[in-house]
């Protein structure tokens, strides 16, 4: 056959979804003419989707030398060093294509995702509007604008891109996925379980739209946990299960009281909520009992990065990895206990656990609930967070209670001195919640609008990253004032510059309220180490139940509501004993410092010994 004969051939198995084939036809139309340049353009294309970047960067560098005047392959070259983190090379081929042909929205919309990822959102905004006016169709522009809109807190803008782009190309994923992201942050929980559900329509077999579902589902107070459940179950049997037949064999030493090497994947080795309380417990762990190995999901860098990095005996990243790739590492790596810290949410990796690469395999911290998969064997919480009785049969998962709480937290270190409690200086007292507005349900508005009526002079003070939409700030006021609550009397404030300045914000509160029935957790810890007590609303499973978790360790037990009516007195009791608030705030860090809070070695001794216990199930052949 002619080369331009195999070349066809293996344009069609292309055009077919078949890639091994058109891999293979145009390596064969490589083999007799390397110069080729639309079978190196197109092969290039293959490998950056296997995210094979430096080969894909060779064949189109050769694509470009013999076909200088194409700008769509110059394009592509962008893209695949954008790919590699080489920005400044990937917008000078950009600069040359878009200057051989300035009409092409395929060239705007790459400048756009350069520019995205390079964090100028407003460049990003100006390319793709370039490319939407040139091809107002493009739902993956549209899609990707919404993302910069959303990135600068234009909500309410990203939303309407978004539908845009479901409008223009129901076919694609991504603008459901961010749709209901975009719902979520605007507090309209219920909307977004709707688009993420009709977006399942559209993408049954995708594993993060069901994933992200999931997540919502626990923001919204209707939604009962036996229905959570279930949906993790079917997450299992779609996604998970089709992944491991159970008959996997290991070849770790099974030694029970030998050194074990245990794995963490998370991405949030980094600033972040949850590393709070990951580094304590890296930090704290017995290097003679246990070796350390580090897996991040995310290429995120920072100090804090270093310093966990520090701590470790291994790093690895996954972020280029796919869930096969990382299990074979893992695997290579001789993992004997294998720990989850982000189940379902934002850069977790349930798929690589549902391949069952380590023998033993734990979940734990950054997901409220179980994973779903019975691949995972044990999932750390506490008999408060998770009564024993009622919330196993909620698991696929063992749930082992450790006995002083499933946290130890780190408190940051810019936080400075306690203030004094600003009811001295306002004459009024002042409630308020820093959590996510997502959090913030008309169920919950609808109980702080009674404990405001409850307490007459009192004001409510607001902070999320929501409000810097003008749409969001309106929406909640009128959420209030049609519960009889006088715009007046709240106050909302969009997120800090600096973490100091944002902890300082917490001595503008004398009493903050946890959201239900998603209560907050590093929130609670931070309002807690600045001298605010907390009260929260004890519901029925794991995610309504951490405030009550964390009270309980620091002996303010008394903060813990049963019920709607125990929540709002607890805080309106509070609210009018200035002596008791003011003894509290004083006492508040010593009291902390003194609890399992933030007894890290004594936490880092239990997970240890949970460790060991589900090790030698295992290594006596049983169950972990």
């Amino acid at each position: 056959m002619e080369t331009e004969g195999i070349f066809a051939a293996a344009l069609a198995e292309h055009e077919g979804g078949r890639p091994e084939a058109a891999e293979a036809g145009y390596r064969a139309v490589l083999a007799r003419e390397p110069s080729h340049p639309q079978a190196n353009n197109n092969l290039a294309i293959l490998l950056r989707r296997a995210q094979r970047w430096e080969e894909a960067a060779v064949r189109l560098r050769t694509a470009v030398a013999c076909w200088p005047e194409d700008a769509g392959v110059r394009s592509n070259l962008a893209c695949t060093l954008g790919d590699q983190g080489r920005v400044a090379e990937a917008m000078a081929a950009l600069r040359v294509a878009l200057a051989l042909s300035p009409d092409s929205p395929g060239s705007w919309f790459n400048a756009g995702n350069l520019l995205k990822a390079a964090r100028n959102p407003a460049g990003a905004k100006t390319a793709y509007r370039r490319a939407l006016r040139l091809k107002p169709d493009m739902g993956e522009a549209l899609s990707n604008l919404g993302d910069s809109q959303r990135e600068e807190g234009a909500l309410t803008q990203a939303v309407e891109s978004y539908l845009a782009a479901i409008r223009a190309r129901p076919d694609l994923p991504q603008p459901f996925i961010n749709l209901g992201e975009a719902l979520k942050d605007q507090g309209r929980i219920t909307e977004a379980i709707g688009i993420l559900q009709k977006g399942l329509e559209h993408h049954p077999d995708m594993a993060l739209m069901r994933s992200n579902l999931l997540l919502a589902l626990h923001y919204s107070p209707w939604v009962p946990p036996e229905v959570i459940a279930r949906a993790h179950a079917h997450w299992n049997e779609r996604h998970a299960r089709p992944l491991f037949d159970g008959a996997k064999r290991f070849a770790n030493d099974r030694d029970p009281d030998r050194r074990l090497r245990v794995g963490y994947v998370s991405p949030d080795f980094c600033h972040h909520a949850c590393a709070h309380f990951i580094e304590p417990l890296l930090r704290e762990h017995d290097r003679g009992a246990v070796e350390i190995l580090c897996y991040a999901t995310e290429s995120r860098r920072d100090d804090m990065t270093v310093r966990m990095e520090s701590l470790a005996a291994g790093w690895r990243s996954l972020a280029d990895l796919d869930d096969a790739a990382a299990a074979a590492l893992v695997e290579r790596d001789r993992v004997d206990l294998l720990i989850d810290l982000a189940g379902h949410t934002a850069g977790g990796r349930p798929l690589l656990f549902a391949r069952r690469p380590a023998p033993v395999q734990v979940t734990w911290l950054g997901y409220p609930d179980t994973t779903g998969m019975p691949a995972v064997d044990g999932r750390l919480t506490d008999a408060i967070a998770d009564p024993p009785g009622g919330t196993d049969g909620w698991h696929a998962e063992r749930l082992v209670r450790l006995p002083r709480g499933f946290l130890a937290f780190q408190p940051p270190a810019s936080a400075g001195p306690v203030g004094e409690p600003p009811v001295v200086a306002n004459g009024f007292i002042t409630f308020g919640s820093f959590n996510s507005l997502a959090k913030v349900t008309p169920e919950v508005v609808r109980v702080w609008s009674a404990l405001l009526a409850r307490v007459p002079p009192a004001r409510l003070l607001l902070k999320s990253r929501g409000f810097e939409d003008v749409a969001v700030r309106s929406a909640i006021l009128q959420d209030f004032a049609r519960r009889g609550v006088d715009p007046g009397r709240i106050e909302l404030l969009t997120p800090a510059a600096s973490v100091a300045d944002h902890l300082r914000a917490y001595d503008r509160l004398d009493v903050a309220l946890d959201p239900f029935p998603y209560n907050g957790t590093t929130t609670t810890c931070e309002a807690l180490w600045m001298g605010v007590p907390v009260v929260t609303l004890a519901g029925r499973h794991h995610v309504a139940r951490v405030g009550a978790s964390l009270l309980t360790r620091c002996g303010l037990e008394e903060l813990i509501g049963r019920d709607e009516a125990g929540y709002v007195e607890a805080a309106a009791a509070l609210a009018g004993d200035l002596a008791r608030l003011s003894g509290l705030r004083r006492g508040m860090r010593a009291r902390l410092e003194g609890s399992a809070l933030l007894d890290h070695r004594g936490f880092a001794r239990s997970v240890e010994e949970a460790y060991r216990a589900m090790w030698r199930g295992w290594a006596s052949g049983g169950r972990p």
